[in-house]
């Protein structure tokens, strides 16, 4: 926008720079479902192990081979015997298919499968992540912008205390002690403004390493600090069963039997067929022809002991990962419930804070009222007005606490925003 205004000498205003676009919830949750690096990472994982899985059953079907070939050979001259050269040309095509590899097929197709299930339970772990990692930034941007606003207002409050004990000193009905020390919680508040302004700024990029973009500057967020209305206490051990850590331990344990399978199939034999189609000769074009077909069969005897120790080392794997299993559901069942037990915690203590909030504020204005006609000493104003200013910053900080144990809360279930 330009000053349609101009002075007498053509003069031409700069231009009012435009506010910044504030960021909403939603606006943060696409950003981040799009260019978060480590989601990224976490899908190109899925879409590794679902080709690995889909490469597995590659052994069920046929092989076919195409080669031509073009030898020369020479045999040097000795006792007589001239020199031999020789030229042998030859097309083949091969088929080959495995009947029976005692299960190995299957114990990869089943180990490839639990990978496949680890790497979704994997990614919607990361999901979960990245969701509380970006309502915890989104939180504490807002956080930051409303300390700044709060810092300000606590500049007026020690302003307007700094003007008036400085009135009263001047009049001789305070000391200078008390003025002193106004003039220090003022310049207090200015520090602490400052650094709620540094603070702000360092939010806004961590929001940024979260979405994985930069953001336009300053960045702003659109929001309040507020939590959902509390669940009713759930059962934790059926929750623990339905959390991408629980997934997870299953899908090794998947992984682990099907690496019995693929120990046992040292015990068996392995049985192949395959046929060919040849052309040959000396020279071109190829007028031999040919046709074989064959079948074979292979049992291992003695492999010292391998097989044996394999199926062991299979079988304490997979005994393993059943114990690590049920340990894992535990440590859900407890996460959850201390996650729980937080975000009761928290969202009580912003109830109480706010009420807090409210009766400092009043006491700060029957305080300043009452010291400004001389009815209260300026030590009991202090201390009042040092509690209505540092409870503004306890009623933010509780409810910053309180998103962030409900975005833990969400993050220890498996749930997010992310989709």
């Amino acid at each position: 926008m330009v000053n349609a205004e101009a002075s007498s000498g053509d003069s031409v205003a700069s231009p009012v720079p435009a506010a910044p676009t504030a960021l909403s919830w939603m606006d943060c949750v696409r950003l981040a479902t799009a260019h978060n690096p480590d989601l990224q990472s976490s899908r190109e994982g899925v879409l590794n192990s679902n080709a690995v899985h889909l490469g597995a059953y590659s052994t069920l079907y046929p092989q076919i081979t195409a080669s031509l070939s073009d030898t020369r050979g020479y045999i040097g001259s000795y006792l007589g015997a001239p020199s031999n050269y020789s030229t042998a040309y030859l097309a083949q095509l091969s088929l080959s298919q495995t009947i029976f590899d005692g299960f190995t097929t299957k114990g990869n197709i089943d180990q490839t499968r639990a990978e496949l299930a680890l790497a979704f339970a994997s990614l919607n772990s990361e999901k979960a992540v990245i969701s509380f990692n970006l309502k915890s930034a989104f939180a504490q941007l807002l956080y930051a912008q409303q300390l700044i606003i709060i810092s300000r207002n606590v500049i007026d409050i020690r302003q307007n205390t700094a003007r008036l004990v400085r009135l009263l000193y001047q009049g001789g009905q305070e000391d200078k002690g008390a003025m002193l020390l106004s003039n220090a919680d003022l310049d207090q508040a200015n520090i602490d403004f400052n650094q709620a302004l540094r603070t702000n700024d360092l939010s806004g990029l961590q929001l940024e390493v979260v979405v994985g973009q930069e953001l336009p500057k300053p960045v702003r967020a659109a929001g309040d600090l507020n939590t959902e209305p509390l669940p009713v206490t759930p059962d934790f051990r059926k929750l623990a069963v339905l959390t991408p850590a629980y997934f997870e331990k299953r899908a090794q344990t998947d992984a682990a039997a099907a690496g019995i399978t693929l120990a046992e199939s040292g015990w068996y034999p392995h049985i192949s067929a395959g046929a060919s189609v040849y052309q040959s000769d000396s020279q071109l074009p190829l007028r031999e022809r040919g046709l074989s077909a064959d079948i074979s069969a292979s049992y291992p005897i003695f492999e010292g002991g391998r097989t044996y120790f394999d199926v062991k080392a299979a079988d304490a794997s997979f005994r393993q990962s059943l114990a690590e299993l049920q340990s894992g559901t535990n440590q859900a069942a407890l996460t959850l419930a201390q996650n729980f037990k937080s975000l009761v915690d928290s969202q009580e203590n912003v109830r109480i804070q706010n009420e807090l909030l409210e009766a400092t504020g009043l006491r700060y204005k029957i305080a300043e009222a009452s010291y400004r006609n001389g009815l209260m000493s300026f030590q009991d104003f202090e201390t009042i007005t040092d509690s209505y200013v540092s409870q503004q910053q306890t009623c933010l900080s509780a409810q910053l606490s309180a998103v962030i144990a409900e975005a833990s809360w969400e993050e220890a279930r498996g749930l997010g925003a992310i989709p």
